[in-house]
């Protein structure tokens, strides 16, 4: 899963853009929009987000392996 269907996602599970900001604590919409555009959530959001959504937040950056090391060596060992 590339990591804008992941967030894509998430947001959705999460009740929506609104929701998510709300759940996250993003200063608005516009903020979960562009992590959707981008194809990236801030790494403070990404705890957060992972909590509400059930989606792991290594799915949520393409440096997540760098951000978290033990969780990106758990994958790669499922």
């Amino acid at each position: 899963m590339n990591t804008q269907t992941a967030i894509i996602e998430a947001v959705a599970k999460c009740g929506g853009v609104i929701a998510t900001t709300q759940k996250t604590g993003a200063r608005g919409y516009q903020s979960v929009q562009q992590w959707i555009r981008a194809g990236q959530v801030p790494a403070w959001a990404c705890p957060i987000l992972e909590k509400e959504s059930g989606i792991s937040r290594i799915n949520f950056r393409k440096d997540a392996h760098k951000i978290w090391p033990e969780l990106a060596e758990k994958a790669i060992n499922e």
